[in-house]
């Protein structure tokens, strides 16, 4: 039984780390939008007006944090997780059954 049951624990696992990776991806290009939004403000606060919209690029952020997109990630990365926790819980309780 353990023979069997350990690829199917690797593999809940990697589904975990790889919705993870996903909403990490979302995150990252999401925490570049409010670098920019930064810069523009900063340029904006020295008096460099040529630049870009801070507003517009607060709102594309804002934008991004709502949109589904974002959501179904979140929601997928803790789904994932939360099943390989269960399995792997599962598993454990298994394994001390058979060594009693």
């Amino acid at each position: 039984m353990h023979s069997r049951s350990t690829p199917r624990g690797a593999i809940v696992t990697r589904e975990a780390s790889l919705a993870l990776l996903e909403f990490k991806t979302l995150v990252d290009s999401t925490a570049e939008k409010i670098r920019a939004a930064e810069r523009e403000a900063v340029g904006f606060a020295i008096g460099h007006r040529h630049g870009g919209d801070p507003l517009r690029a607060l709102r594309v952020v804002a934008e991004a944090l709502k949109s589904p997109d974002f959501e179904a990630a979140l929601l997928q990365a803790r789904s994932k997780t939360d099943t390989a926790v269960a399995w792997h819980s599962g598993e454990q309780g298994q394994q001390e059954e058979l060594c009693s």
